[in-house]
């Protein structure tokens, strides 16, 4: 008898605690753990993480109700993903005017997202994408670095977080900020990244930290060894990055992201390189006999590549003692074979725009500039005023020489005042390397990829790739944003990276658009969300 009662005690504690302690029918599923450079299941069985990014419109302050509901779970279900980067809202959770009490509402709604997960058994990485002190990415966050009120209250809501789900297992873990920048350097972050979880850990044993990268610092831009990863410690975390390289083809065409076509992918026309030196150029290209002439053509000689050393080419306008003032306008180069004849034109009609070209002089005399007077059109290089060596070099317009072809450069010269030794002349200047170079392609993404994986194999922890994706406009008029999603999902699969794609609903980035209703088929990327569901069908 006595038995039996115990029994019943059991299983109804049990039941009562499903949601916490068992998922779905299982009698007994344990938390997803970091094995080294993976993450397993309580059996030690390798798991992934193949899913995507709600951003519930995070730069509001109130809850939106037509980001996604229960029906979006499903969807993402049968796109054959497995977990859902949930982004937060400290504004959700605490009024600033009321700070460390928290709000039932925001919980409500988090508790009602958290089962509708689990109805549909899809893992939620909690995300806090706009932190107290303010949201990261645009470098508008300070007071999260400058005021010690704001960590505190940060680190106070996680604490609040971590005693509420601290056993439920729908949600895989945390990322404690979303891209963070701090306002003195990297170790800034790795400070309170430790902070958060000195204090979230005696709380919750159980749930992965996902320990994101410093996207930039307010002093550089640049990335230091560690590819800006804050060195933390614990024995349940992994590694989190962004990627939305290359950034032209990614961010093209949107109005806040200086509006420019940023091309197609692949496309073998778009080279990246680092670490190169110039080298040698071409020197006896003809120069103007007049000190005031109109727009006169200038054809160049053909150069011959047979030197190894020769990496790089792009066109320079060389404005040195200019004086008055030289205009340049419709240059083009021209690529010959060994045997002198013509292969193609690499670029023509420069400049078209109002990039690509940058100035420079030894004494910093004169200056160089797009002007509105050009030959043909309202864009022409103009270089004014110099008194040395100075040149404006078109670094925008690179290109890879084969070795035995033949290059010239022309174009359009126009004179004013010019001075009677100045050396005005196109060239191209040669550029050596010893750094690999790419073009646009899917060994370019691997290669910028693997910085990241390098760091996290060092440090023996997994790699999680929280946000990767490219804009509507690359899906557009045969751009390739198809191609680029497949092949950064090879990569990832390649490199045992886990990922979410951002964002699920969004009009810059989303699946699904329409930020004033709720996802439906007829505002959608189907082709996109076809190529999720056959790819990640056996991944």
């Amino acid at each position: 008898m006595y038995k039996n009662i115990l029994f019943v005690f059991i299983f109804i504690y049990i039941s009562c605690k499903q949601d916490e302690i068992i998922y779905e029918e299982n009698l007994y599923n344990p938390f997803v753990t970091s094995n080294g450079t993976q993450l397993v299941d309580g059996n030690g069985n390798p798991i992934t993480i193949k899913g995507v990014a709600f951003s519930n419109f995070v730069w509001e302050n109130a809850i939106s109700q037509t980001h996604h509901n229960e029906l979006d779970f499903q969807r993402v279900k049968d796109m054959n993903m497995n977990t859902i980067r949930f982004y937060l809202n400290y504004k959700f959770f605490e009024d600033d005017s009321n700070p460390y009490i928290y709000k039932e509402s925001g919980f409500d709604w988090l508790n009602q997202n958290i089962q509708w997960a689990k109805n549909k058994n899809i893992k939620l990485i909690l995300n806090m994408h706009v932190p107290q002190g303010g949201y990261q990415s645009q470098g508008t966050g300070d007071a999260l670095w400058t005021n010690p009120e704001n960590q505190n209250r940060l680190i106070a809501l996680w604490k609040e977080i971590a005693k509420r789900y601290k056993d439920n297992i729908t949600i895989l873990g945390y990322g404690f900020v979303n891209e963070p920048v701090p306002t003195q350097n990297v170790a800034q972050w790795g400070i309170l990244a430790q902070k958060i979880i000195n204090a979230v850990r005696p709380i919750d044993k159980n749930h992965i930290f996902f320990i994101e990268r410093a996207i930039y610092t307010k002093q550089t831009f640049e990335n230091d060894t560690n590819m800006n990863f804050p060195i933390v410690n614990d024995t349940n975390m992994a590694y989190e990055f962004h990627f939305y390289d290359p950034y032209q083809f990614t961010h093209q065409l949107f109005s806040w992201a200086f509006n420019f076509d940023g091309g197609k992918y692949p496309d073998e026309n778009y080279i990246y390189y680092s670490n190169s030196q110039w080298h040698t150029a071409i020197f006896n290209n003809p120069s103007p006999s007049s000190q005031n002439f109109e727009w006169t053509y200038f054809e160049g000689v053909k150069y011959l590549v047979n030197d190894s050393q020769i990496k790089l080419g792009y066109p320079v306008c060389v404005g040195q003692n200019a004086g008055g003032a030289i205009y340049f306008d419709d240059i083009e180069i021209k690529e010959y074979d060994a045997n002198d004849i013509y292969i193609r034109t690499i670029n023509q009609n420069i400049p078209n725009n109002s990039s690509g070209f940058y100035f420079w002089s030894i004494n910093t005399s004169g200056n160089g500039i797009i002007s509105n007077q050009g030959r043909t059109d309202a864009n022409a290089i103009k270089i004014y005023g110099t008194t040395d060596d100075a040149n404006m070099s078109g670094i925008d317009f690179v290109f890879l020489p084969k070795q035995g072809y033949k290059y010239q450069i022309s174009g359009w010269m126009k004179g004013e005042n010019i001075n009677a030794n100045a050396n005005i002349r196109l060239r191209i200047d040669f550029y050596k390397s010893n750094a690999p170079i790419y073009t646009r392609n899917k060994s370019y993404l691997e290669a910028e990829f693997t910085k990241y994986y390098a760091v996290s194999n060092s440090r023996n922890k997994p790699l999680y790739l929280g946000e990767f994706g490219t804009g509507k406009p690359t899906f557009e008029n045969n751009k390739g944003g198809n191609q680029w999603v497949n092949d950064m999902v090879e990569i990832c699969k390649q490199y045992n990276s886990y990922f979410t794609y951002h964002a699920y609903h969004e009009d810059s980035f989303g699946i699904y658009f329409g930020y004033d209703e709720l996802p439906n088929q007829s505002n959608a990327n189907t082709s996109l969300i076809n190529l999720f569901k056959n790819k990640l069908q056996n991944y």
